[in-house]
């Protein structure tokens, strides 16, 4: 997907350099692009509330000559996705099966992504995130929709080294007694990508406000849950279909738990063993 990744690499690549207003623009173009792609600059600017000189301004820093340039850069997109929707769609009906080897293509992209993630992603970064989360005494891991394997994975697997994690990945009652429960020795977890859940930016807002620590798991800088962390971890995903690839943000969930485990190795291996005793005695495997 050369031509998506064209326009959005350009935001994520001068995110640091755009104003207020042109952020809001390039937030409504990569949310609306398939209908902005078609629309002229007056009523991309009144749509996106911003000045028709915001729009032209924003071509510019992403380097284009200027707006009919990023226009056709946002059509080159949408006229790809329905090359690719009709790719797909001929090869399912056996068409093109022979031509397609389906698992060594989602292998090849989920390479990519975590090829990027390893770019993108800072070992300190990692090293500062374990040492917050030895720090605190309470862990909230949150995931919702498509993200909430995330959450169950993350979260069951630092709870056999640490103790009082809470995984929310559902509406219940027992979210609101875990809200009132936190403060500034808790550290939160959002995991959000494309399209992100409103619940999940309402939730951030309201962990902050309780002075949490809280850290996001999305795709771009340019994703709502940067409002809401203190500390964000980009994590660059290139889409082959509607599923959305996971690899490599379960590799950064893993090594956020290695990290975790390295700093007391030890206590780790005891918590370890309490769990391995536990469910001995529950049975709950074979």
């Amino acid at each position: 997907m050369q031509n998506q990744s064209s326009f959005f690499e350009k935001v994520k690549e001068k995110s640091h350099e755009l104003s207020p207003k042109q952020t809001q623009l390039a937030k409504y173009l990569m949310n609306n692009y398939k209908s902005a792609a078609f629309q002229n600059i007056i009523k991309i600017a009144k749509d996106a509330e911003v000045s028709e000189a915001t729009v032209v301004r924003l071509a510019t820093t992403l380097d284009y000559s200027g707006f009919p340039e990023m226009l056709d850069d946002l059509q080159k997109i949408v006229q790809y996705e329905l090359s690719a929707f009709e790719s797909i769609r001929n090869t399912y009906k056996g068409e093109k099966i022979k031509q397609l080897n389906v698992l060594e293509t989602v292998i090849n992209y989920d390479q990519k992504n975590v090829q990027k993630t390893l770019q993108s992603v800072l070992l300190s970064d990692i090293e500062w995130i374990a040492h917050a989360i030895q720090a605190s005494k309470k862990v909230i891991i949150v995931g919702l929709y498509a993200s909430s394997f995330l959450a169950q994975y993350f979260g069951y697997n630092l709870g056999k080294v640490k103790e009082n994690v809470h995984i929310i990945n559902e509406d219940s009652v027992v979210l609101n007694n875990i809200l009132l429960d936190c403060g500034p020795d808790t550290i939160v977890f959002l995991t959000a990508f494309p399209r992100y859940p409103k619940k999940i930016q309402y939730l951030g807002e309201m962990f902050k406000k309780k002075g949490a620590n809280v850290i996001g798991i999305t795709d771009s800088i340019l994703s709502p849950l940067k409002a809401v962390s203190n500390k964000l971890l980009i994590v660059p995903l290139q889409y082959m279909s509607f599923t959305d690839p996971c690899c490599a943000i379960l590799f950064l969930l893993q090594s956020i738990i290695m990290e975790f485990m390295s700093i007391d190795p030890e206590g780790a291996e005891e918590k370890l063993g309490a769990f391995d005793d536990y469910v001995e005695q529950m049975k709950y495997f074979k």
